[in-house]
């Protein structure tokens, strides 16, 4: 099945208009987890342990067995990658955490609440923040949830909860490193569950990140170090979600300012290239014809490269008709000191009108 466009801002934000309707409980088989007796909603609030899910009709909590690094890594693995990704997007991404999902009754007491171990929202906009849970039917629902696997299994109760309330995309990623508690039938891996006409499907590749693949996400999630591949899948991702939205790294403050030190340290070398280069053929030619006449003519082609260089700096910047502009007027630059004026300008000008008149 291949995925869809992900939903634009709106179409996010009106996830939260759901059917208040009762959704089926979770199915009361947790491996991995200890049943806990807390009768009410403050006894949850209250209580240290790592809940998994919560019912006020048995007044029971599951609880994670194995709290381990190997169950806890992943979600904030995925936090890095995720902040990778938004620096290529040029917007930032919202990882909620471990935080309370809940569903409540006709009266506003609580029902049922689940923990996923990662909640994303790719449009901080959508996000409310309130205390003490993200609500059913009040707040809009994440774009993805990630539940890790180690020793639990949520495919046998809280998977079908999540279709019930209409999570949109679920990743459940069961972790390389073994566990002797781990139940059999699950083996490592991620598997990415998309909502289709109100069921889940199971496909290879994320809705909401569109090209990235359920086999690169694992990768990502199970590596000791991030390689180059899965610095491509992330430079890949953040692109195509820019794409979509209108935005480039150049968004970004972090990335602007690095992309705008590495644009100024490369006119600088190229300059300096240019001019060593004219002083050598400046020599090369005095030999034959003076050392004075050299010396001209080397500074004359340094210019030049300079000048081709801005040249091409303006018209990666402006339009067509404006880096004409600005070309011939490099043209009528001699003194190198201009140039680096120039040079500075054609950087921090974002008109080349404005340029221009600096520059007269």
């Amino acid at each position: 099945m291949a995925p869809s466009i992900p939903p634009s801002a709106a179409a996010r934000a009106e996830r939260a208009v759901r059917s208040t309707a009762p959704t089926p409980h979770a199915h009361p088989d947790f491996p991995g987890c200890d049943p806990v007796s807390l009768s009410t909603w403050d006894d949850v609030v209250a209580y240290e342990g790592r809940i998994e899910y919560w019912s006020a009709e048995t007044g029971t909590a599951w609880v994670l067995r194995d709290a381990g690094p190997v169950h806890e890594i992943p979600p904030h693995l995925l936090n890095e990658l995720l902040t990778r990704i938004s620096l290529e997007r040029g917007s930032r991404i919202r990882c909620a955490g471990a935080v309370y999902l809940m569903e409540r009754r006709r009266d506003g007491r609580p029902r049922q609440v689940l923990v996923a171990d990662q909640t994303i929202y790719l449009d901080r906009e959508v996000w409310t923040p309130r205390d003490p849970a993200i609500v059913k039917g009040e707040d809009p629902l994440p774009d993805v949830l990630l539940e890790v696997d180690h020793t639990t299994d949520v495919r046998r109760n809280k998977l079908p909860v999540y279709e019930a309330w209409g999570f949109p995309e679920v990743w459940v990623d069961t972790p390389d490193a073994p566990a002797a508690s781990r139940p059999r039938r699950l083996r490592p891996g991620l598997t990415i569950y998309v909502l289709d006409g109100g069921r889940f499907q199971i496909t290879g590749e994320s809705r909401a990140f569109p090209t990235w693949t359920a086999a690169q996400i694992h990768a990502a999630l199970n590596e000791t170090r991030l390689g180059p591949r899965t610095l491509a899948d992330l430079t890949r991702v953040g692109r195509r979600l820019g794409g979509q939205e209108g935005t480039t790294p150049d968004n970004d403050p972090q990335m602007s300012r690095h992309r705008r030190q590495a644009r100024d340290a490369g006119l600088r070398a190229g300059r300096a290239e240019g001019l060593e280069q004219g002083r050598t053929e400046g020599r090369e030619q005095g030999r034959a014809e003076g050392i004075a006449e050299g010396r001209e003519q080397g500074r004359a082609e340094g210019i030049a490269r300079e000048r081709a260089v801005l040249a091409r700096l303006a018209a990666r910047k402006f339009d067509a008709p404006s880096a004409e502009r600005v070309a011939a007027f490099l043209a009528t630059l001699e003194d190198p000191d201009r140039l680096a004026e120039a040079c500075d300008l054609i950087v921090e000008c974002d008109r080349a009108d404005d340029l221009l008149s600096r520059l007269s």
